[in-house]
């Protein structure tokens, strides 16, 4: 006989526990000059530029645009396999860092422009690697939390080298990868683990949580890794093969061809507030973008999960189009060959919708061929959350018998080459002439009246505490300050509060958020403004809004600091109608 005993239990159990206090201080030195808004602690901005003003980093509405030019210079690139722009001396102008083919990094210094508008570049320190082969990938970023940038590189012999403060070594390690010990499931990841090309197919991101930069890779075989950063060893942080996980495949960017290699950059496309995989192969056309979805506090990637931008015969995506009243919109599918080495994602433009460009190889997919650079510009996303690009060629690429070089890229990066606010685009032919491209948009040096925006991240993102400690540190109270410099402009400001994080902010109505107490509308800017919020019960996802408004075309405000002051408590619990249920 069936019994069953139901007993509902009602339970009310309220926490409330203080749990600390954190603090952090913006703009950060060495930001990301692809995401500039990482300076400020955001992960949105609009109409916002970060730039370097006697001495001063600071946050201005940004520059008129009157188009993207795409200008041939020579030189400095000779055996130049990979490239990374920092502007490692704080004068607002992006700085490269360099690594040859074989294996020697070389720190470039940007000395701004001549009389003729040609980039000078000067190399201020060169050191060798250990193992001396740069052929393969790199990734530069502040690996152990100390406030220096490091280098992590793969080579085409399996080699992993790593750099502590690639700026000023200390200490440079190396391992030989041993990919039998690598696997997928149970099954080893064999030779195709591997890099055979100079390709851009590593980006960094915490995608364990931990605080700690991890590297998101794909290998030749079209396959997707993530390298876990097992800081407690230092620099030999990323030689445990265990700890290179695998994530997922997708064969459509995958070869058997010995040479060649798959490409990868990451940044968040479709604005959710999660990181996406931007990813293509030397030796196909398709460019194709992989959504990032949380599953139960994960962060994971699947081919079914993806959108094309370029199809594999070089026709354009389903969200992706040429506009026929533009010149250069046009579509790669007319080219001999499109062979991306570079994908890097950045919002050229700062409208708030990311954009890809694209630098393409010659000797690959059976045609000499190369040297091409489109730029996928957003320009919206759909009801469904895709993003829309539009297709602008910048650089038609050549044959390598027309002897018109840069005809293929080997190396490229993003970085403000002007101090002018707006990203800017470097693809150089590291194997050959040396030369390369730089891709400028070229401004009005007038201000966007439109209000600029800036979103932070989410507050225990910004205050650095960790996914696994939030059950104990939601938040209770912000305390923000905001530090203008009036001699450099003048307009007015906002600071508003979102209780709740949202999910996608460009869609938001600032004017439907909080003011923070003692800020009212279009506030005029002054040297010091502190506002604190204070929540009824603590939240886990609150952000801060900061609205910049310029006074007219030729003064705007400049924000030189920004300080968060965050007080915890431990999250309230409420637990409700719990039943257990007993039978047999």
């Amino acid at each position: 006989m069936l019994k069953r005993l139901l007993i509902t239990y009602l339970i009310l159990l309220q926490i409330v526990l203080i749990a600390g206090t954190f603090t952090a201080k913006f703009p950060i030195l060495n930001y990301s000059q692809q995401y500039p808004e990482k300076a400020w602690g955001a992960i949105f901005i609009k109409n916002i530029a970060t730039r370097v003003i006697e001495g001063k980093i600071v946050a201005v509405n940004v520059y008129k645009i009157n188009a993207i030019y795409a200008d041939s210079d020579s030189g400095p690139f000779s055996d130049v396999s990979q490239t990374f722009a920092v502007d490692y001396n704080n004068d607002g102008y992006a700085d490269i860092i360099s690594l040859t083919y074989h294996g020697k990094v070389v720190i470039k210094e940007n000395k701004k422009f001549d009389d003729e508008g040609n980039l000078i570049l000067k190399d201020i320190r060169k050191y060798y690697l250990p193992v001396y082969n740069g052929d393969g990938t790199m990734i530069i970023d502040d690996f152990d939390n100390d406030g220096s940038l490091d280098m992590f590189s793969y080579n085409s012999w399996f080699y992993a080298q790593y750099v502590n403060d690639v700026l000023s070594p200390k200490q440079i390690s190396y391992h030989r990868i041993n990919y039998f010990k690598v696997k997928i499931d149970n099954r080893s990841a064999g030779s195709g683990f591997v890099t055979n090309w100079t390709v851009s197919a590593m980006a960094s991101f915490d995608y364990n949580g931990d605080g700690f930069k991890d590297i998101l890779y794909v290998d030749r075989k079209g396959r997707f890794w993530v390298w876990l950063n097992d800081y407690k060893k230092g620099i030999n942080r990323f030689f445990n093969e265990k700890n290179i996980i695998f994530l997922f495949e997708d064969r459509s960017i995958s070869s058997d061809e010995w040479y060649g290699g798959g490409v990868l950059d990451v940044g968040d496309v479709n604005n959710d507030g999660i990181i996406d995989i931007v990813a293509g192969h030397t030796n196909k056309k398709n460019i194709i973008i992989y959504f990032g979805k949380m599953v139960n506090n994960k962060l994971t990637f699947s081919k079914k999960n993806s959108l094309k931008i370029v199809e594999n015969d070089g026709k354009l995506g389903p969200t992706t189009f040429v506009d026929p009243s533009i010149p250069n919109s046009k579509s790669p599918k007319s080219l001999p060959s499109f062979s991306p080495t570079i994908i890097k994602i950045s919002d050229i433009d700062r409208d708030g919708y990311k954009d890809i460009f694209v630098g393409t190889d010659a000797w690959r997919q059976r045609k000499n061929f190369g040297g091409s650079v489109y730029l996928f510009k957003g320009v919206g996303i759909t009801n469904d959350n895709k993003p829309q690009y539009l297709s602008l060629e910048l650089v038609h690429g050549s044959y390598s018998y027309e002897n018109n070089p840069p005809y293929d890229f080997d190396a490229g990066t993003i970085g403000d080459l002007d101090n002018d606010g707006i990203p800017d685009f470097v693809a150089a032919d590291g194997n050959h002439s040396g030369n390369f491209y730089k891709i400028f948009p070229r401004t009005s040096k007038l201000y966007v009246t439109e209000r600029g925006v800036l979103i932070s991240d989410y507050i225990p993102n910004v205050v650095g505490i960790l996914p696994k400690d939030l059950p104990q540190n939601f938040i209770k109270k912000i305390t923000v300050t905001l530090k203008f410099d009036k001699s450099l402009g003048n307009g007015f400001f906002e600071v508003r509060y979102i209780k709740s994080g949202i999910k996608d902010p460009q869609l938001i109505d600032v004017d439907s958020y909080p003011l923070a107490p003692g800020c009212f509308p279009k506030m005029p800017i002054q040297e010091e403004f502190t506002s604190t919020i204070v929540f009824n019960k603590p939240v886990p996802d609150p952000q801060i809004i900061v609205v910049l408004f310029p006074e007219s075309e030729t003064s705007a405000p400049h924000l030189v600091e920004l300080e968060y002051i965050v007080e915890t408590q431990q999250s309230q619990v409420i637990i409700k109608n719990f039943n257990w249920s007993k039978g047999e």
